[in-house]
């Protein structure tokens, strides 16, 4: 009898084991998520020096970044959220870019394109 409780305390202890290990490895994985905005003007052009906010809905969170010669911007985000976008551009006074940016997916880039106008 001692020897089946203590082959079931061993299968009890080594499984415990490889739950904990699998269990703090999937919480440690990487939730970054990561968003791409290319900003154009109204003719198609690729705005060069934008400068792209994303702004949490509940205005706690803010990210800022300046268009690539391609008119591109990255932003890595460490948790899914959604993002209202507004780009804007000193040579286009007056002229606001708007979008909704939804990062949902870890490890996924979301694109989206901006018109200033």
């Amino acid at each position: 009898m001692k020897t089946h409780i203590l082959k079931f305390s061993a299968f009890v202890g080594v499984l415990l084991l490889l739950l904990t290990a699998f269990g703090s490895s999937s919480c440690n994985k990487d939730k970054t998520t990561h968003g791409k905005i290319h900003v154009i003007d109204t003719a198609g052009a690729y705005v060069n020096g934008a400068t792209v906010k994303l702004s949490a809905p509940n205005g706690q969170v803010t990210y800022t970044g300046t268009t690539d010669g391609s008119g591109f911007v990255n932003f890595d985000v460490r948790l899914p959220a959604i993002f209202d976008v507004t780009a804007t551009k000193s040579s286009y006074p007056g002229k606001i870019g708007t979008g909704v940016l939804r990062l949902d997916e870890p490890g996924k880039t979301t694109e989206l394109t901006v018109t200033i106008r």
